[in-house]
């Protein structure tokens, strides 16, 4: 059922300036589709499970050979550094967003952490994405684990340094990220072409 549904949300007209995705999804569906619990710190499939980043960071490193670093604030920060953020002072909007872009969230509970974020998930276009969280219910009603989830377009409400008070209580977007500078192939290797369709925000 995931990769039916994937299919009819992977649709045709894809720009050849936009984000090369095709590799980075075809990973993260392979990886969807093995049933993986989320197993919080993990990033090794040998334990049978994955946490946010390490869907990430497997994604990545099996897809174009990226050496992403360990929690998902230190990827939001590896984005800004090596590629591209948009944040709620970057004049994001929805057409910006393309498959293979980082969902970076914060909230809902307080962290350790300096950053206020907590989550991070890979959009996969069409109201899709995919990842690995302990909580939620997946596209084909699995509850949480490794698989697409929907996701419903929203403006990013982070801003880098500020404090984290109106993220407790409510997981929201922090900024959305996009690591590779590269124009997206004509072809996905579903055999479909990989593109956004804008949607009704939030």
């Amino acid at each position: 059922m995931r990769g039916a549904f994937l299919s009819t949300l992977l649709l045709a007209g894809a720009c050849a300036s936009f984000l090369r995705a095709d590799d980075a999804l075809a990973v993260a569906d392979r990886l969807a589709r093995l049933h993986l619990v989320y197993l919080y710190g993990s990033d090794d499939l040998g334990k049978g499970g994955l946490d946010c980043s390490g869907f990430t960071q497997t994604v990545f490193r099996e897809s174009n050979g990226l050496n992403l670093p360990d929690e998902a604030d230190q990827q939001l920060a590896y984005c800004r550094e090596h590629g591209q953020v948009w944040d709620s002072a970057s004049g994001w909007t929805p057409a910006t967003l393309q498959p293979g872009d980082l969902i970076f969230f914060a909230g809902p509970d307080p962290s350790p952490r300096t950053s206020l974020v907590t989550h991070v998930m890979i959009y996969c276009g069409g109201g899709l994405m995919a990842g690995a969280q302990g909580k939620g219910r997946q596209i084909d009603g699995t509850l949480a684990g490794v698989g697409y989830y929907p996701f419903g377009l929203h403006y990013p409400q982070g801003i880098l340094g500020e404090s984290g008070e109106r993220f407790i209580g409510h997981r929201r977007v922090f900024a959305y990220g996009r690591l590779l500078p590269v124009p997206v192939s004509t072809a996905h290797p579903s055999g479909l072409v990989a593109a956004t369709v804008p949607l009704p925000l939030d």
